[in-house]
């Protein structure tokens, strides 16, 4: 593939939302989530698990937990202040619950040798705590997911599959894990729902130059 094939296949893709009702193929979901499985990950340590749901009665009963959720947080007096904002995610916040099939993504936790010296030394360290917490404000383990999805995102797009990246359904992280009844050791970071699209998104981006700086 050259560049131009690439850069066609990175700007078409976009986050779809509405899908046909037509079954997506397990194998097409297999190979996309073999290929995330390629993406550079920390110390290649490949924490990575994932669970594909197909079964629409069980994507309905997650939908239903995230929107359990939504609802009571839209309830709080606190959300008031931003109404409209809030009754638009309420309304949102479970529009997966028809796509053909939802893939949740889940990460072991990771440690790198500079993080096991920094929590050893911790204890007596000022600057050892200041580094292991700008450390944490990206974790390794999270980057490493976010490099599979987007990798799947991409392979999802060239097999003519649409899909979606969703972050907000951790608010419903532990009923979401005993619905899947995922392993103990891996911790729910994201969904991402994929069908055959019923619509073409068009969304623009920045031009380059307003978020780029060179410095020499």
């Amino acid at each position: 593939m050259d560049i131009r094939s690439l850069e066609t296949l990175i700007k078409g893709r976009r986050s779809v939302r509405k899908w046909k009702k037509t079954e997506v193929p397990g194998d097409l979901i297999k190979k996309a989530i073999e290929l995330g499985t390629w993406a550079p990950n920390g110390g290649n340590y490949q924490g990575w698990y994932f669970i594909a749901v197909k079964n629409p009665k069980v994507i309905e009963k997650m939908a239903d937990a995230v929107q359990s959720i939504a609802d009571k947080i839209a309830s709080w007096p606190e959300a008031k202040t931003w109404q409209d904002e809030v009754e638009r995610y309420r309304k949102n916040t479970s529009f997966y619950r028809n796509a053909p099939a939802v893939i949740a993504v889940f990460i072991s936790q990771y440690q790198s040798v500079a993080d096991k010296v920094l929590l050893a030394r911790g204890p007596a360290d000022k600057e050892a705590v200041e580094i292991l917490t700008s450390r944490r404000s990206a974790p390794t383990a999270v980057e490493s997911a976010a490099a599979a999805i987007t990798t799947m995102l991409l392979a999802f797009h060239q097999m003519g599959l649409g899909a979606v990246w969703l972050a907000s359904p951790l608010q419903a992280k532990k009923d979401l894990e005993a619905i899947l009844n995922a392993p103990a050791s891996m911790d729910l970071v994201s969904l991402v729902a994929v069908g055959y699209p019923e619509e073409t998104p068009q969304k623009d981006r920045k031009p380059v130059d307003q978020v780029l700086k060179f410095v020499d």
